[in-house]
């Protein structure tokens, strides 16, 4: 007679033999289905939810940077005044000066067509799409990071500001995904370039990678957009934007994170400061070439988003959102690595005490450093990630601004 293993027997005593084994799967798919709840609930459920809280609770700092700077610029433009402030206008003061090139003042007028409020949260949620395209943009397949990328302040500051800082993010990554399109990638830094000077070092990252006509390209298309752009604002315009910017600059630059802030919170003079600054860009700048010769262009990248950042008299928070770049094209799953910028959130948007200075150049320093560095591959035993998934958004914000 056939005997199940639970009712074996051995010396008048039950044996249950499959109770242990049950109960030890059971235990496993336990745990498993609690990783999952818990995955989706830490990168999916809570920032998505975090998402919308913020964006519909609104409240004095959302869309600051866009309500009182953009969408009056894209009116003015509209009605045929000039978007630029005096120099001695309070706005410069109080950081809501409109400082951007005849490019960006016409690609913001179609958005005063809408009403101030409504133009608020368009603009905003076109920044949260931007920063999930971003990771989409760079191949990024993990569902997860996501979920986290919106938890990482200066994405979070960045969005819920609606300033142009993610949508150059989305620029930058789009140049690293049609890098061997020459056209592309040149009329993509030429746009990028002509809305905000900040990230004119793509052009060295060119240069350094032997992309020789995608420069070209960048080039020439930089020159005739923004002469279009300023044939149709006026040329007399020009003027009013360098003095607004010069005096913006000379207010702001030592609010931030930038090395002129830095050096002078260190006791630097101005021209002090000012010639630190160029040192430290130039060495970056001959890094990123040296890397670029090499044949290593992910880290040549690496150097040019460090130089962007180097190579700003102004550097505010949410411009550490950049550094997302590098990091997702050597860093694509979830990692230590990405918990690096999260201790930004003890940094404020502007005017960081030395302590938060230390806390966000240290992070930002650690990503550059780190991210060039390929993660090891998995051994051919080791299980497989998550796969890819849903898109699950996520935040975590504080209110200041930027611009």
């Amino acid at each position: 007679m056939l005997v199940s293993p639970s009712d074996a027997v051995a010396g008048g005593r039950r044996i249950d033999v499959a109770g242990p084994i049950v109960r030890s799967g059971g235990s496993s798919t336990l745990r498993a289905a609690a990783a999952r709840v818990g995955s989706l609930t830490m990168f999916g459920v809570i920032p998505a939810g975090l998402t919308i809280y913020l964006y519909a609770a609104g409240g004095h700092a959302f869309a600051y940077d866009f309500d009182r700077a953009f969408w009056p610029a894209g009116r003015d433009v509209l009605h045929g005044f000039t978007p630029y402030v005096d120099p001695t206008s309070p706005d410069v003061a109080r950081g809501v000066a409109f400082i951007f090139p005849a490019v960006a003042a016409l690609l913001l007028a179609p958005f005063a067509l809408l009403g101030r409020t409504t133009a608020d949260h368009v603009f905003a949620a076109l920044n949260v799409a931007a920063a999930l395209l971003t990771l989409r943009a760079l191949d990024v397949r993990d569902w997860r990071l996501y979920g986290f990328v919106l938890i990482c302040p200066a994405v979070v500051y960045g969005w819920h500001l609606a300033n142009v800082t993610m949508p150059i993010v989305l620029g930058v990554a789009a140049v690293w995904r049609w890098r061997d399109r020459q056209v592309v990638a040149g009329l993509l830094i030429a746009l990028l370039v002509s809305v905000k000077l900040f990230v004119w070092p793509l052009g060295v990252w060119l240069l350094a990678t032997r992309r020789y006509a995608a420069f070209a390209w960048a080039v020439g298309a930089s020159v005739a957009l923004n002469v279009a752009s300023w044939m149709v604002l006026g040329f007399d315009e020009i003027a009013r934007f360098q003095a607004v910017l010069g005096a913006f600059t000379r207010v702001k630059d030592q609010d931030g994170y930038s090395l002129i802030a830095i050096a002078s919170d260190l006791g630097a003079g101005r021209n002090t400061a000012y010639a630190l600054m160029m040192v430290v860009a130039g060495l970056l700048a001959a890094w990123c070439v040296r890397l670029g010769r090499a044949g290593r262009e992910r880290c040549a990248m690496a150097a040019c988003v460090a130089l962007c950042l180097a190579a700003s008299p102004i550097v505010w928070l949410p411009y550490f959102a950049l550094l997302i770049v590098p990091l997702a094209i050597v860093r694509p799953r979830l990692s230590a690595v990405w918990w690096l910028p999260l201790p930004m959130w003890a940094c404020p948007i502007v005017d960081p005490a030395e302590w938060q200075l230390v806390i966000a150049l240290a992070s930002a320093a650690a990503l550059v450093g780190i991210t060039p560095r390929p993660a090891r591959r998995a051994s051919s035993s080791s299980p497989p990630g998550p796969a890819a998934g849903p898109s699950l958004l996520v935040p975590n914000p504080r209110s200041v601004r930027s611009t």
